[in-house]
């Protein structure tokens, strides 16, 4: 993989947070193949297809700011997908929470895509409770 590809799949990750940041729903299918797969653990399902990740994510309460850290390229795979993990880090109303995106992208002729996307949360801080009482 030549580091053109590399800086793509990076801006790949940075795009997903702005689509998610400005709800620009219209946008997924710059992100997302027509069938990939979006699993936001057992609390919150699995989505396959743009459709179904539009729907979902225009009912759900998203973090006011999504950031992705220590993008880790894993490996390039014989059926040309490749995987990537990612650091999720999010601002929302009241705290942070955070965990790892465990990512399979490909490259069409439109540029790289998801194919899959599995969220992992891992950790999350309600600054507002720790600062009731604090003045």
């Amino acid at each position: 993989m030549d580091a053109e590809d590399r800086l793509e799949i990076h801006e790949l990750i940075s795009r997903y947070c702005h689509i998610l940041d400005t709800r620009n729903w219209a946008d997924l299918d710059k992100i997302f193949l027509p069938d990939s797969v979006v699993d936001s653990g057992p609390t919150l399902g699995v989505y396959r297809g743009l459709r179904a990740i539009a729907d979902f994510w225009s009912d759900y309460p998203h973090p006011d700011g999504h950031h992705a850290l220590n993008v880790l390229i894993e490996g390039e795979e014989p059926d040309g997908t490749v995987r990537v993990v990612t650091k999720g880090f999010f601002a929302r109303p009241g705290g942070f929470n955070g965990g790892d995106y465990h990512d399979v992208v490909r490259k069409t002729d439109a540029g790289w895509r998801f194919v899959s996307r599995t969220y992992v949360p891992r950790w999350k801080v309600d600054t507002a409770a720790e600062t009731r009482g604090h003045r």
